[in-house]
């Protein structure tokens, strides 16, 4: 029994070094992958929030052309609402314009780097229509193409407390569906 003991503390030291060798090689990976694709630019960043800023003015000023301006045209782009999902595009442009809100506020913008031409971003919205007022939280993806920055994909949190009347009027968010990979 006693030459057991030696056997079962190595053993424990073995795979305690073997958890430390595993935790620091899963540290190092990250920063690994990190140092190879830097985050976005502080130009990224002012690219993005200007974006933002002409796709809300879009809006108060019920700019059809400069709101649709904002987003990628892409079939890939879905949009999810109180109805469900709409694919592409064009649906997006079918039905902007249609129920503008009469006041729109967004505040706690938030911007963060995820790599060179891509920007997340969320803001907490407030937008009244007539009596109706919804309050949530936004996210949006900012991307540089070769047509200059655009909004990918974009949803709202919450809808609740909006009349049925509302729901059958609230046009979809936009999302961007990426296509699935083999």
């Amino acid at each position: 029994m006693e030459t057991s003991q030696p056997r079962v503390r190595t053993a424990h030291r073995e795979i305690g070094f073997a958890f430390v060798a595993c935790l620091v090689l899963a540290a190092l990976v990250p920063a690994g992958v990190a140092a190879q694709e830097p985050p976005a630019t502080e130009e990224d960043l002012a690219a993005a929030r200007a974006l933002f800023e002409k796709n809300l003015q879009a809006i108060r000023d019920r700019d059809r052309e400069a709101y649709l301006s904002c987003y990628l045209e892409s079939e890939g782009l879905v949009r999810t609402g109180p109805g469900g999902i709409d694919l592409g595009y064009a649906g997006l442009a079918a039905t902007a314009g249609e129920g503008w809100p009469d006041r729109i506020e967004a505040d706690d913008m938030r911007l963060i780097p995820v790599r060179p031409g891509l920007v997340y971003g969320t803001y907490r919205y407030r937008v009244r229509y007539g009596g109706q007022e919804v309050a949530g939280l936004s996210e949006r993806l900012f991307v540089r193409t070769p047509e200059g920055w655009k909004i990918a994909p974009s949803g709202s949190g919450s809808r609740q407390g909006i009349s049925s009347a509302w729901r059958r009027r609230a046009s979809p968010s936009p999302w961007v569906r990426t296509p699935a990979t083999p």
